[in-house]
């Protein structure tokens, strides 16, 4: 029996192709955000061979009192059948009650039609991803955006010195000591979720070259007030995984994500969207994504199944 082992940044060459293959848009189906994410979410994986497949099976259980999390297993041959899915994961599962997330609407469908699976299939509002077309966030042109340059033209009237880089792998450790002061000025000590999200931004920086990040951050007042982190994604579209800014530099927010649009579109000319991920349900997250106007979301199904009866 082949057992699971932690995502390490040493798998990105073995996920790859799976990853690939799966033909997912969802941050989910990024390396980058699987192993940003495994220390918080105790996530592991493991590759096995069925009927002339390689399937990767990724699993996850952020805390004892959670479910089982898996996302639809992944092969190198092509799509996985709804049978073999349900086969898998139920072994995987050692026959206690599991989630299956991320799902599109053809593999809910699917698994929905299995009887063996029994399962109880629910949309996943809350991991949404929100995309929108490169082309708006870099101009913020339209009076629905009218906000936005409100806030953007204040900073650049306030701080008219301001600088916009791209980062540097010299310049990490300023912008990891600018994330812990975010951190800290926000509440992490006493917010378990944003201590978990500082955590999860160092190791991304950490893998920054082997992940082939991208990244800009804004300098004002001798000190780096924002930054965002980002990479490319199934070919046409940036996928933002970090931004953070000091609430107290009005437009910093919006700089740095019409900059990084901005970089981005003359740097990849054929990239046509930004997926700002989901708002985990956060209401103050939700709003302000929504204020962007999204041109669509990636839509996710979960599906729930419940434990194996005992012989």
């Amino acid at each position: 029996m082949i057992q699971f082992v932690p995502i390490t940044l040493s798998d990105r060459t073995l996920f790859e192709p799976y990853l690939k293959n799966a033909e997912k848009e969802g941050a989910e189906y990024s390396f980058t955000t699987l192993y940003m994410w495994a220390g918080i979410f105790h996530s592991f994986y493991k590759t096995i061979q069925i009927n002339g497949q390689s399937l990767l099976i990724v699993k996850s259980q952020r805390t004892a009192q959670a479910p089982l999390h898996f996302l639809y297993p992944m092969s190198m041959e092509g799509p996985v059948s709804p049978q073999t899915a349900c086969a898998v994961l139920k072994e995987a599962s050692g026959g206690i009650p599991f989630v299956i997330g991320s799902l599109s609407a053809i593999e809910a469908k699917q698994l929905g039609d299995q009887k063996e699976c029994l399962v109880d299939i629910k949309e996943d509002r809350d991991s949404f991803d929100y995309v929108y077309e490169a082309s708006a966030l870099a101009t913020l042109k339209g009076k629905r955006l009218q906000s936005k340059r409100n806030h953007l033209n204040a900073f650049i009237k306030d701080y008219p010195n301001y600088e916009v880089l791209p980062i540097t792998p010299e310049a990490i450790p300023d912008c990891l000591v600018m994330n812990d002061r975010w951190c800290q000025l926000m509440g992490c000590r006493f917010d378990l979720e944003l201590g978990q999200e500082a955590c999860a931004v160092h190791r991304a920086f950490r893998g920054f070259r082997e992940l082939g990040l991208e990244g800009m951050m804004v300098l004002a007042d001798n000190q780096i007030i924002a930054y965002t982190l980002g990479e490319i994604h199934n070919g046409n579209t940036l996928l933002v995984h970090v931004e953070k800014a000091f609430p107290q530099y009005r437009g910093a927010y919006q700089l740095i994500n019409r900059e990084f649009a901005r970089h981005i579109l003359n740097k990849y000319p054929d990239v046509k969207h930004i997926n700002r991920e989901d708002d985990a349900g956060d209401e103050g997250l939700r709003k302000a994504k929504l204020s962007y106007r999204p041109a669509f979301f990636i839509e996710k199904q979960k599906a729930f199944i419940p434990a194996l009866p005992k012989p």
